[in-house]
């Protein structure tokens, strides 16, 4: 479905990606942990473009792209088939949730107003915000806008979604909500791609869980591999810290 080779990038001659590889088969939910810094949001990046990878090849499906030379045609044909949702939601402020998940449909892929209106509705409906299909953004939560920004994803069709940590900037109280969106969209066999910190979700839904520090993939298994017998020393200390500051009080 999805594969990474060789996938380098640097920023000002610091290496940030140290040559990723990485396969994602058809209805896998892969959830990529490690440290700030260690590069996961500069991957998910990469593979859409965002950032242009110096070095590596990107395959969706029988599409193959050389990140280093890709021309605006390839680049365009792989946004086709994938869809990115940010840890800081990226809604337009002067249109509503109905119009922020039109807008793709419409300029993107050239659909039909009315057919765009009725697809974007059904996936307001589908994240549970079919009764706020009218507000803006300033008048929906946190964790609805987040849940808008799923729903003008999952309008685009897309065979790959990309999860930057969507719930980073969230109140704790309405992580669930999203999360449960997420847990819905793994049941309907959705391909993703999740940075993310939440290692509840990690443990549930993840087919595999992959670890990153300092541009590279250390190691990667089943949850249950990664979770309960790690083998780098490096994931063993990122869990306990991790698992040490979930029990701290707040």
């Amino acid at each position: 479905m999805i594969e990474l080779t060789g996938i380098r990038k640097a920023f000002h001659h610091v290496p940030v990606l140290k040559g990723i590889d990485l396969r994602v088969g058809k209805g896998e939910v892969v959830v990529i942990l490690g440290p700030s810094g260690s590069g996961k949001s500069t991957l998910l990046r990469c593979v859409n473009f965002l950032e242009r990878a110096d070095a590596g090849i990107i395959r969706i499906g029988d599409l193959e792209v050389d990140a280093a030379k890709a021309r605006q045609p390839q680049i365009a044909q792989l946004r086709r088939r994938t869809t990115m949702v940010f840890q800081n939601y990226n809604l337009f402020r002067n249109k509503t949730a109905l119009d922020n998940v039109m807008e793709g449909l419409v300029t993107v892929r050239g659909v039909a107003r009315d057919k765009a209106r009725d697809k974007a509705a059904a996936c307001l409906e589908k994240v549970g915000l079919g009764g706020r299909l009218h507000f803006y953004p300033s008048q929906l939560s946190g964790g609805q806008q987040q849940r808008v920004g799923i729903a003008r994803a999952m309008a685009m069709d897309p065979e790959v979604i990309l999860f930057d940590e969507p719930t980073s900037s969230l109140d704790p109280e309405v992580v669930g909500g999203v999360l449960e969106v997420m847990k819905g969209l793994a049941r309907d066999g959705m391909t993703m791609i999740v940075v993310t910190h939440e290692m509840g979700f990690a443990r549930e839904v993840a087919s595999r869980v992959v670890f990153m520090d300092d541009g590279l993939i250390l190691e990667a298994g089943s949850a249950e591999e990664v979770f309960e017998r790690p083998r780098h020393d490096r994931t063993i200390q990122f869990l306990q810290r991790v698992t040490r500051t979930a029990q701290e009080p707040a």
